[in-house]
């Protein structure tokens, strides 16, 4: 039941993020991307669609796996607090990381404004999963 419950609330949230970052990224905030980080991302007609699908979907069953096997977190609150600190040291790491090693980012601005864009947009699907999780659809 729980692991049907994980892929049910880990592929929705997924589909979610996926849409969500199209509207974030692709609509309200579309520079937000080339923050300090111009020449490295790809033109939309090179965009890998599979790749950017999976990573949605793989964002969405990590929070519900953490979410519904280990935390029991069942409102939006909830999901939204735990997101905002799993999407922030996700985040931090991965870009200290990159900072530290590539000239992905331009700046410490740059590298600062990612993460917190980024620990942003993983809480609002950290809300979105735990709402998910306290329904009884599955």
């Amino acid at each position: 039941m729980k692991w049907t419950k994980v892929l049910f609330v880990g592929v929705l949230t997924g589909i979610f993020a996926f849409f969500f970052g199209w509207l974030v990224f692709g609509v309200l905030m579309p520079g937000s991307m080339e923050y300090g980080v111009e020449g490295f991302a790809r033109a939309e007609d090179g965009m890998v669609w599979w790749a950017m699908i999976l990573s949605n979907i793989l964002w969405g069953l990590l929070l519900a796996y953490i979410f519904i096997r280990w935390a029991s977190i069942s409102t939006w609150w909830t999901g939204f607090k735990a997101a905002l600190v799993i999407g922030f040291l996700v985040t931090a790491a991965f870009d200290a990381g990159l900072y530290s090693m590539t000239n992905m980012f331009e700046s410490l601005t740059a590298f600062l404004m990612d993460v917190l864009i980024n620990t942003v947009y993983t809480a609002i699907l950290g809300a979105f999963a735990g709402w998910l999780a306290g329904k009884n659809w599955v």
